[in-house]
């Protein structure tokens, strides 16, 4: 699949994260469609199902969080790709929130450009779901847990 044809939802309530985001993967040939919390990612998830491949979400969102903007739209949408990203990436963030330490869906802010790249070429190349996440999102689906 060619770069311009993947679509990439990318959701940071920071703005000038945001702006970056966007520029570096559009200037690597992505589309990419933007938010600034979970209610602007959800309404862009159902506004273009079949043109997004891959979830780049903050962590921390006002209200809700990224980690249940990933959940809710693997739910809707089961072979999307997920990147989680955080300011916030010390060990004992990663362990409250829940995210296995150096999981590969994982990227730590601040990052180069060239690191977001290569992460997220990593992750729609792998036949690899975000699996902790997956698994917690069906367990929650069928009512088995939250």
């Amino acid at each position: 699949m060619a770069e311009g044809s993947i679509g990439i939802l990318a959701i940071d309530d920071e703005p000038v994260d945001i702006a970056v985001i966007r520029t570096c993967l559009e200037s690597a040939g992505y589309t990419v469609l933007v938010g600034a919390n979970y209610d602007e990612g959800i309404v862009a998830l159902e506004a273009h199902p079949n043109r997004i491949d891959l979830l780049i979400t903050d962590v921390s969102l006002p209200g809700k969080t990224g980690l249940e903007l990933a959940k809710e739209c693997l739910r809707r949408k089961p072979d999307l790709k997920i990147l989680l990203i955080s300011g916030w990436a010390g060990a004992e963030f990663l362990e409250f929130v829940g995210i296995p330490k150096e999981d590969p869906h994982f990227l730590s802010k601040p990052f180069r450009s060239s690191e977001l790249i290569d992460r997220v070429r990593e992750i729609l190349q792998s036949t690899d779901q975000i699996a902790w996440l997956a698994a917690n999102t069906n367990k929650a689906a069928s009512g088995q847990g939250s």
